[in-house]
């Protein structure tokens, strides 16, 4: 097997890193430069271009050269983030048959899984050119609050870029191990992570060559971007006043004037002020005009104070949450580019009560350490390192009254199981749906909508009677993965993942086959291809959630029982983050999975525990595998009052047809007709 490398996928710069002789290097480009600009642009020639060669005609060509694609990987399209950079990138932005984001360059069209593809790609030469070899293995770093879509997005990424990726690793983490491996370090360990679009803060407590995390959040829409377009709504601000010309419209403008204000910024970290010139921005009755002004520090830190309050507010309500005093942390790592900037690292001293280690290279740090994992993974040795590592938001499910269950809490170990008991609550039922999210809402529809599965060709039965076991499991990387069994038959359950693909108006015509929305996407058996297959019928699908009893260990996740596909956007697929109302199924489903017919059992509290990790999971668990399934109770009588745990109350007679209301409101209804009362 040849070296594998480990990459810092960044918004605004990436790098990689490799071990040699036991000693990490960063990758060097031909150059001279350890980063490569993560930047994608087709010129006027049609020519692809990546990195350096991209940003030489940014200023000249800004509406076909694509930066910060990080930001919008795995997101909406109708997204509040995805609205918020709309308004201030300079390329064209379309919307997918998914509401997934797609880039428009010249004329053509590009996901953004293509996008990093493109840059990984680049990385992947550059590094082959240094190392003389080729490079077929790597690991690549992600922000800690990345959610499962995002996570699964840049995983996709890398196979375009004909990368095997060994691992997808949190960026805090990776520093941490660059950071602390081969110490013989006992310490805990705060990791504050402002890179260029994005913001993690995670505590890990590192024991020689264990690295816990104990707790992780942050903000996947802050960074050094933000900075940046500060500094340039004080430059265009400072134009208009001086001219009357609005230069938010031009977008060669715009793109020169976020260079200069990149360098501005940066040059305020080692000067108290500094001019900014650009020559030719615009021309005006009388001519040509420039732009000189001087920006000082003092200016700079007012008019990003609030940005850097946030990441103190975030690493604040991190510790409260996980239960962790100021005086309890041993060190403090700063990580990221932007973290250089003399405000940043004033505020984390006096919020942390101590200076900030300069152990490690703010840029290099990342790449570091996922090449230490890469060569861990690939080279059997004394330097194997344990990761533990906790989930950064919580994942559930929808309760019927559009509550969000939490199936595994925010900062849960990972790997880890929790098993989940549905049961068909009407007769000949044959389909089940669930949905799935991410996030801290308490609502789920402001989560975000990893997608629904329906799992099909149930046992046909009486209501209550058929009970099928769904597992998830969440793996080493924080990424879901989905099975389901006929629970008294042990039969394999087939799941397909419903999606609302965008159609002509007045017609409810499915998707072709080729269409990305009928991928199966979650199966109990294992993956043959990525063939398409005929998405679900409109079935009219319904469940239930029962109380739950002791229950055995869930089944073993390896190759022997299934090969369990992830719930991901394999090859364009993509959950839609609305809500399926219009063909989720019958109205009492309203939108969540787990109601069933008026008088029905409500949703109880499901029960799990951590697990051990599947094959291919590098990452040791916490705890041996324990008992982690749901329980199931003889559906209760349609009279009997809702426990007392936690009800969810039957809808409303307008959003339930009479035809499907269950036995006592039926009865109900029978009984007014006899006396007149409709």
């Amino acid at each position: 097997m040849g070296k594998a490398i480990g990459i810092d996928l960044g918004t605004t710069n990436s790098c990689a890193a490799v071990i040699e002789n036991n000693q990490p290097k960063i990758i060097m480009y031909k150059g001279g430069n350890y980063t490569i600009p993560s930047l994608f642009a087709i010129d006027e020639q049609g020519q692809t271009l990546v990195g350096h060669d991209a940003r030489k005609q940014a200023q000249t060509n800004p509406q076909n050269t694509v930066f910060g694609a990080k930001r919008l990987i795995g997101r909406n399209f109708h997204s509040k983030a995805v609205e918020r950079i709309r308004q201030i990138f300079t390329y064209n932005m379309v919307e997918s048959d998914s509401s997934e984001v797609l880039i428009k360059v010249k004329d053509r069209v590009f996901n953004l899984e293509q996008i990093s593809a493109e840059i990984l790609k680049k990385i992947k030469e550059v590094a082959e050119e240094y190392l003389q070899e080729e490079v077929a293995n790597a690991v690549i770093t992600v922000p800690a609050y990345f959610n499962d879509r995002q996570r699964q997005a840049v995983r996709n990424a890398g196979k375009l870029a004909q990368l095997n990726v060994l691992r997808i690793l949190n960026e805090p983490t990776a520093a941490a191990l660059a950071y602390g491996l081969g110490r013989n370090l006992r310490q805990r360990l705060a990791v504050y992570d402002l890179g260029g679009g994005t913001f993690d803060i995670s505590i890990i407590e590192i024991h020689d060559k264990i690295f816990e995390v104990v707790a992780t959040g942050g903000d996947t829409f802050l960074g050094g971007v933000d900075f940046d377009d500060r500094v340039m709504g004080f430059i265009m601000d400072d134009f208009q006043r001086k001219t009357g010309i609005d230069l938010s419209f031009d977008r060669v403008a715009i793109q020169r004037i976020r260079d200069v204000a990149e360098r501005a910024k940066i040059n305020l970290s080692s000067t108290t002020e500094t001019r900014i010139e650009i020559p030719f921005i615009a021309r005006g009755p009388k001519g040509i005009l420039n732009i000189d002004i001087t920006l000082t520090r003092e200016q700079l830190e007012e008019l990003v104070g609030d940005l850097v309050e946030r990441t103190v507010g975030t690493c604040e309500k991190i510790m409260s949450d996980a239960g962790i005093k100021v005086g309890d942390i041993n060190e403090v790592l700063l990580v990221g580019g932007q973290s250089r900037m003399p405000m940043v690292q004033g505020q984390v001293t006096d919020f942390f009560q101590r200076q900030p280690c300069k152990g490690v290279h703010p840029d290099e740090a990342v790449a570091v350490g996922a090449a230490i994992l890469a060569h861990s993974l690939t080279q059997a040795g004394q330097q194997r390192v344990t990761l533990l590592d906790v989930l950064p938001m919580p994942i559930g499910i929808a309760r019927g009254d559009g509550t969000f269950l939490r199936l595994f809490p925010k900062n849960s170990p990972i790997p880890s199981y929790k098993s989940l008991i549905l049961t068909n609550s009407k007769e000949g039922q044959r389909s089940i749906m669930i949905k799935i999210y991410q996030g801290d809402s308490d609502i789920a529809a402001e989560n975000e909508l990893l997608g629904s599965p329906v799992f099909r060709n149930i046992r046909p039965g009486a209501p209550g009677t058929v009970k099928v076991e769904v597992i998830f499991h969440i793996d080493s990387e924080g990424v879901l993965h989905l099975s389901a069994k006929d629970r008294e038959t042990g039969q394999p359950l087939q799941a397909n993942l419903k999606l609302r693909s965008k159609r002509p108006a007045g017609t409810d015509a499915p998707p072709s086959e080729g269409d990305d929305a009928a991928r199966l996407l979650v199966s109990t058996r294992p993956r043959q291809s990525d063939s398409p297959v005929p998405r679900p019928p409109e079935e009219k699908v319904e469940s239930l959630v029962e109380p739950r009893r002791p229950e055995a260990a869930p089944i073993p996740l390896d190759s022997a029982t299934a090969a369990f596909a992830p719930l991901r956007n394999d090859g364009g697929s993509r959950a839609r983050q609305d809500l399926d109302r219009d063909d989720a199924g019958p109205s009492t489903l309203e939108a969540a999975a787990v109601v069933s017919d008026p008088g029905g059992a409500p949703v109880k509290d499901v029960a799990g525990a951590s697990g051990a990790a599947s094959p291919g999971v590098t990452s040791a668990p916490r705890v041996p595998p324990t008992a982690a399934a749901a329980a199931t109770a003889p559906p209760r009588p349609a009279t009997a009052p809702p426990p007392p745990t936690v009800a969810v109350p039957a809808p409303p007679p307008a959003q339930a047809p009479p035809a499907r209301a269950g036995l006592f409101a039926r009865l109900l209804a029978w009984i007014r007709s006899l006396f007149g009362g409709g």
